[in-house]
């Protein structure tokens, strides 16, 4: 059924208190909670009159137990669903916590071809939904970790943390210590496009940044360039002025056809066009290497542009 974005998370975004970096060692009660809401549409209800009791739960918590290295989880005389729910919200600790997302979820796709057992306990979701509102999840809450389906399903920590930190944040500050408005306000709205999983809205904020960015240097520098001027115009009015340094010459048509190419041709192809009869799905790696590539792209012409005082 898919996840929205809360209005009291909006406004917390309004207000500047959600941070720009992933965690990895806290996973917050209100995600916990969350997650067992999605497991909970994953498997069923535990009990239906008419057909018995879902021995989903049990072998879940049986399998949990293994794991852990102990004999029970929870109290499971309050019923197996709850004993997996209340010690997974209250009582494991947050590396208990991932190792037992891993082995719900693998569980749950293990379960998922039982057409009977899927009709029996009103399992309406799929998989495939379940993983995405998982992922969501985790985004929205800034938990550094994704599910990833497949052959071999596993939870994954998001190695892309050390281009974040190296590239996205840097871009972020240069920014707004440089007073690049435009072009910061357009790279924030590309960020949680992606973590809102909107790939399309990304790709083309992404080329707005850019864009916004090469016009501010221009002007400030005061390069003649047009309003309507496009990312290709702006990059060979910058390499025309001797925004790069002299010595990266031989570098220069290598780096313009990057700057020209990498970021608008990607947008330009996947979300910048009518997309014909059918619907185009933009993968969000594609949005995530963009994004990444931006911030990178940023943080060389504005410390390109403050090297010439």
């Amino acid at each position: 059924m898919g996840i929205k974005e809360k209005f009291s998370l909006r406004q917390r975004k309004l207000k500047g208190q959600v941070s720009d970096v992933f965690i990895y060692d806290h996973l917050p009660r209100a995600l916990r909670s969350q997650i067992c809401h999605i497991l909970a549409r994953c498997l069923g209800a535990e009990q239906r009159d008419y057909v018995g009791k879902n021995r989903a739960y049990r072998e879940l918590r049986q399998k949990m137990a293994e794991e852990l290295g102990v004999f029970n989880i929870g109290n499971p005389l309050r019923g197996d669903d709850a004993a997996i729910m209340e010690f997974f919200r209250d009582d494991a600790t947050d590396e208990e916590a991932l190792d037992l997302i891993e082995t719900a979820f693998n569980y749950a796709l293990e379960r998922n071809g039982d057409w009977q057992w899927r009709q029996a306990f009103c399992v309406t979701v799929s998989m495939d939904e379940a993983i995405n509102d998982l992922n969501r999840r985790f985004l929205e809450h800034q938990v550094g970790y994704t599910f990833l389906g497949g052959e071999t399903p596993q939870l994954i920590k998001r190695d892309n943390d050390h281009l974040h930190q190296e590239a996205i944040l840097p871009a972020l500050r240069l920014l707004h210590e440089e007073g690049f408005e435009g072009a910061n306000d357009e790279y924030r709205k590309a960020h949680e496009h992606y973590r809102q999983g909107n790939q399309k809205e990304c790709l083309s904020e992404c080329l707005k940044a850019f864009e916004s960015t090469l016009k501010t240097i221009c002007n400030r520098r005061k390069w003649e360039c047009k309003p309507t001027d496009t990312a290709k115009p702006l990059i060979d009015i910058c390499v025309d002025n001797g925004l790069f340094p002299s010595f990266m010459e031989s570098h220069l048509g290598a780096i313009k056809g990057a700057l020209a190419t990498a970021i608008p041709t990607i947008r330009n192809k996947m979300g910048g066009h009518g997309q014909g009869e059918l619907a185009v799905s933009v993968p969000q790696f594609y949005a995530e290497y963009l994004l990444h590539e931006t911030a990178a792209t940023i943080v060389f012409l504005v410390d390109a542009y403050k090297a010439m005082g």
